[in-house]
C-alpha cells in the first residue's frame, strides 16, 4: 500500500518583500506561478520573520525556537547539529528529506569545500549557498555542463570581493545555467528519484537577494515601467535611534536614480524567481503529485529597497525586513484564494506543518501550531512576534509586534515606538512623546512577558532534586 502521508514542498526565497508578489502588489510584481499558488491556496498575510538576517531567521524557521534558544543571534554562526529541526522530525515520521541549494546552517565564507557538509538531519543535501562564489555544487555542476561559462555565472565572493547593496546587473548567460534554473532542476530530481516515499524537500532558492542578475527577458518587464518610490520622508530618522542614522549611513545611493534602478533589477528578480518556482509546481501538477503536496512558499527576510533611506536588512527591524510573503497550498484541507488574517511567526513554521501531517512536534520548539487558521477554522495567531538579534561583540536588539504597535530596544537602552494603526509605514517615533507613555510602558511589560515565557526549554526533569 502507498504511504497516505502527503509530500511536502518547501519554495524558499532569499530576502523577498512581502509586497513583491503580484498577489500582494496590486498586480505590479508579475509572479503569476506563486499568485497561482495563493489562488489555490492561503495567502498568509501577516507572515513574520524572528531575526532579519539570513543565519538565524532560516534556524528560526526549521527549528521551531527563536534566535537565543537556537544560539544563531547573527551571522556567521553555524547552528548546532545537536538541535532537532524539521528534517529530523519528518525523518523519524518516514519522510525522505533533502534540501536542494541554499540552507545556510553554516558559515559559507571561510568553509572548506572539500569536507562533506554537515547534512543537519536531510537523507540529501545538495548545497550551494550563494550562486557562485564558492566551489560548491552549483559551480562543480557548472564546471561538468559549461565550464566556458564559468567567469559568466559567478558573483562576487563577499569575504574578498567588494561586493554592494546596490549590487545589479543582466545574467550574462543562459537561464538554464543560472543558479534559479539549477535548483528548480535539483529539486525536480529529488522528487522523481523517490516515487515510493513520501518526501520533503527545500528548494533553497537565492533571489532576489542582491546582487540582482535576472536574465534579460526579466529585466525587460520593468525597464520601462514606473516604478514605485520608497517609504521616505525628509528628517524622519532624526527621532530615531542612533543605529537606525548609523544604518542609513551605510547605504548612500549612487544618485537619485539608484533606489529606481535597484528595484527594477529587484522586481525582475522576483519575477525570474517565480518562473522557476512554476516549474517545480508544474511537474508535479503534470505528474500528478501536486494536490497530494503541501505546497509552503516563504522568505527567510525581507529587503528595505531604499524604504526609509536604507538597503538590505539589518536590526532596525523595519516592516520591509521582517514581514514577508507566506503561502500554503493542501487543496485536501486549505480552502482555495484564502487570506489568513492570524499573526504567525517563523518559529510557528516548523510545528504548523508537523501538525499539518500528523508528525510529533519536539517539545523544544518555541513556537505554536497555527495549521486550524491556515485552514480557516481558527483564527488564533500570536500575540506577539519577537525578533531577535545579537552579535558576540555586544550589539544586540529585542522588538516585540503586536497588532496594534512595535517596540524596539537595545543594548544601550534606546527605544522605538510605532502605533500601527495611525502610522503604519512607521515614520515616527513615539518612544518619547509623553501622550504615549502608556503604550510604551505596556510594550515594555509584554516584551519582559515574551521573553519569560519563551526562554530556553530545558531538558526533561527527571527527579524531583
Amino acid at each position: 500500500m502507498p504511504d497516505p502521508k502527503p509530500n511536502i514542498l518547501f519554495l524558499t526565497t532569499d530576502q523577498q518583500r512581502f509586497d513583491c508578489l503580484g498577489v500582494n502588489s496590486d498586480g505590479f510584481v508579475q509572479t503569476p506561478n506563486l499568485d497561482r499558488l495563493a489562488a489555490e491556496g492561503a495567502n498568509l498575510l501577516r507572515f513574520y520573520v524572528n531575526n532579519p538576517v539570513c543565519m538565524p531567521s532560516r534556524a528560526s524557521l526549521l527549528t521551531g525556537k527563536y534566535p537565543r534558544n537556537h544560539g544563531v543571534t547573527c551571522n556567521g554562526i553555524p547552528l548546532s547539529e545537536s538541535i532537532p529541526n524539521i528534517a529530523h522530525a519528518l525523518g523519524a515520521a518516514g519522510y525522505v528529506t533533502g534540501n536542494l541549494g541554499k540552507l545556510h546552517f553554516l558559515p559559507h565564507s571561510g568553509r572548506d569545500y572539500d569536507l562533506p557538509h554537515p547534512d543537519y538531519g536531510f537523507h540529501v543535501v545538495v548545497n550551494a549557498d550563494e550562486p557562485g562564489c564558492y566551489p560548491d555544487a552549483y559551480i562543480q555542476w557548472i564546471h561538468e555542463v559549461a565550464p566556458e561559462m564559468e567567469a559568466k555565472v559567478r558573483v562576487p565572493n563577499p569575504a574578498t570581493e567588494p561586493r554592494g547593496s546596490f549590487d545589479r546587473w543582466v545574467f550574462d548567460a543562459s537561464e538554464e545555467l543560472s543558479y534559479s534554473a539549477w535548483v528548480a532542476d535539483e529539486t525536480i530530481r529529488f522528487i522523481d528519484s523517490n516515487p515510493d516515499r513520501p518526501w520533503f524537500a527545500i528548494a533553497g532558492l537565492y533571489l532576489p537577494h542582491a546582487p540582482c542578475n535576472p536574465t534579460q527577458r526579466w529585466f525587460d518587464l520593468y525597464k520601462d515601467a514606473d516604478i514605485p518610490e520608497p517609504l521616505l520622508r525628509e528628517g524622519e530618522l532624526d527621532d530615531k535611534p542612533q543605529v537606525f542614522r548609523d544604518l542609513a549611513a551605510r547605504f548612500v545611493p549612487e544618485d537619485e536614480d539608484t533606489w529606481e534602478d535597484f528595484r527594477r533589477y529587484y522586481y525582475a528578480s522576483c519575477s525570474m524567481l517565480d518562473h522557476h518556482c512554476g516549474r517545480v509546481i508544474e511537474h508535479l501538477r503534470e505528474g500528478g503529485q501536486l494536490d497530494n503536496t503541501l505546497v509552503v512558499f516563504y522568505s527567510d527576510h525581507g529587503e528595505m529597497a531604499g524604504d526609509h533611506w536604507m538597503m538590505a536588512k539589518h536590526q532596525s527591524n523595519y516592516e520591509s525586513v521582517i514581514h514577508v510573503p507566506a503561502i500554503v497550498r493542501h487543496p485536501a484541507t486549505v480552502p482555495a484564494g484564502s487570506a489568513v488574517e492570524a499573526v504567525i511567526e517563523g518559529v510557528d513554521l516548523m510545528p504548523t506543518v508537523l501538525d499539518a501531517v500528523g508528525a510529533d512536534i519536539p517539545r523544544s520548539v518555541d513556537g505554536e501550531s497555527r495549521w486550524a487558521a491556515v485552514r480557516g477554522v481558527g483564527e488564533a495567531g500570536s500575540d506577539g512576534v519577537l525578533v531577535e538579534y545579537a552579535t558576540p561583540e555586544g550589539e544586540s536588539s529585542k522588538t516585540l509586534l503586536t497588532a496594534t504597535h512595535k517596540y524596539w530596544v537595545n543594548e544601550r537602552g534606546e527605544e522605538a515606538l510605532f502605533d500601527r494603526r495611525e502610522d503604519p509605514d512607521e515614520f515616527v517615533n513615539r518612544a518619547g512623546d509623553p501622550d504615549a507613555a502608556g503604550d510604551l510602558q505596556d510594550m515594555r511589560n509584554r516584551l519582559l512577558l515574551k521573553l519569560i515565557n519563551t526562554d530556553g526549554r530545558s531538558p526533561d526533569r527527571i527527579a524531583p532534586y
